[in-house]
């Protein structure tokens, strides 16, 4: 059974940092916010292992399916389940074999793509998928290489080595564009490419007027090392609609999950804020076919009704019947629904319902119209008859 351990997660305080009184900024605001501490390594993950003070050894080492590595004298290496600095620790066991005093550094090079399942009061819930990524400055890259060896002919050594392990795991490519490599960032470190509890919120196609942000619930795998199981975390993104702060807006690992609770009562207001913030999209995207005048696929704002839709497709034409709305669930099925339509009814209600991504709206015909269609099917070729037999007779 998996352990839950409670973890409370509030603003940092400011003034820790900055001594207001001489205007002046403390040394600990160098320190590392240590945003990967709790990163588990698994496959898909390239892992830089900077093996100090054997430079020929450094390299990047790509993790396998099996969650392992192939490192140099130690072979296949189990690193699934750790984090990188309880992998330091343990190749510095392992390596103090072979080598003298070893001071191993480990940072992730490529990171594998991520998998979070985000539930409650979001517009789509599900299981959503995140690309892998490169992280990695070869500038950068290359100088704190350089700063770890004894002599020039040793870091020309390491360069050469370095630059065949990258061009082997990252392509060739990857050292053409200087430009490009100057814009990546440092080994380790979060870039445009991480994702946000706000990126997964998106991806779910945003909040509702009854989504409550401010006990949004994240369940993250624990390392190894600190036991294994599960932690949970509770934060509060009320202030990311308000003030576009994103201290909350913790970073995301593979395999987490978020829960967002619902509101006892409406916050109409939060839909435009969500909009501005860009947490929820501006439009929805459906498809409205039968008997209107301009059946086809239409843009509509988010949080609009069906009877935005009918109005934007031109009034319903006459001898009309109900209304069919087909949508897919978060589960994946499809739910078909007849809907008496009312333009007048409230918004949001059963005969004027919220529409959504993807909705299929088919307004049907009555029972007079499709009698009406038969008889003219029946009659047509009767007519049909009688107007030849006429322009017989005329000649």
């Amino acid at each position: 059974m998996s352990t839950f351990f409670c973890v409370e997660v509030a603003k940092s305080d400011t003034n820790d940092s900055f001594n207001l009184n001489n205007k002046s900024i403390s040394s600990s605001y160098l320190d590392s916010r240590k945003e990967l501490e709790d990163y588990i390594i698994g496959k898909g993950d390239s892992l830089f292992i900077d093996f100090y003070p054997a430079s020929e050894l450094t390299g990047i080492f790509s993790v396998t399916e099996e969650g392992e590595v192939y490192l140099p004298r130690l072979q296949e290496v189990n690193v699934s389940g750790l984090t990188p600095s309880e992998l330091e620790i343990l190749l510095d066991e392992n390596y103090s074999e072979f080598l003298i005093s070893p001071a191993i550094k480990v940072k992730i090079a490529k990171f594998k793509e991520i998998k979070v399942i985000i539930t409650g009061d979001v517009r789509y819930p599900g299981s959503y998928t995140f690309p892998a990524y490169d992280s990695l400055s070869l500038s950068n890259f290359l100088s704190d290489i350089e700063t770890s060896k004894d002599s020039d002919d040793k870091s020309r050594n390491s360069k050469e080595l370095v630059n065949d392990q990258i061009s082997n795991t990252l392509g060739k490519n990857y050292f053409q564009n200087e430009e490009t490599l100057n814009n990546q960032s440092n080994i380790g470190k979060s870039t445009e490419n991480s994702k946000n509890i706000s990126d997964v919120i998106r991806k779910a196609g945003g909040i509702t007027s009854s989504s409550d942000l401010t006990r949004v619930k994240i369940v993250r795998n624990l390392p190894l090392g600190k036991g294994g199981g599960k932690k949970v975390a509770v934060v509060n993104l009320n202030n990311f609609l308000d003030e576009f702060d994103s201290k909350n807006d913790l970073r995301l690992f593979d395999n987490d999950q978020i829960f967002i609770p619902s509101l006892k009562n409406l916050n109409k207001e939060q839909i435009s804020k969500s909009v501005v913030t860009g947490l929820s999209p501006r439009f929805v995207e459906v498809n409205i076919y039968g008997r209107i005048n301009n059946p086809g696929t239409f843009k509509l704002p988010l949080e609009s009704t069906l009877s935005d839709a009918i109005d934007v497709t031109g009034p319903i034409k006459p001898l009309s019947g109900k209304v069919v709305l087909i949508r897919y669930n978060s589960d994946g099925s499809i739910s078909k629904q007849k809907i008496s339509y009312s333009s007048g009814a409230a918004r949001g209600s059963k005969r004027n319902p919220y529409i959504k991504e993807g909705d299929l709206i088919t307004v049907t015909s009555s029972l007079l119209s499709k009698t009406t269609d038969v008889i003219r099917e029946v009659t047509a070729p009767i007519q049909g008859i009688y107007f030849t037999k006429e322009l017989i007779n005329n000649f």
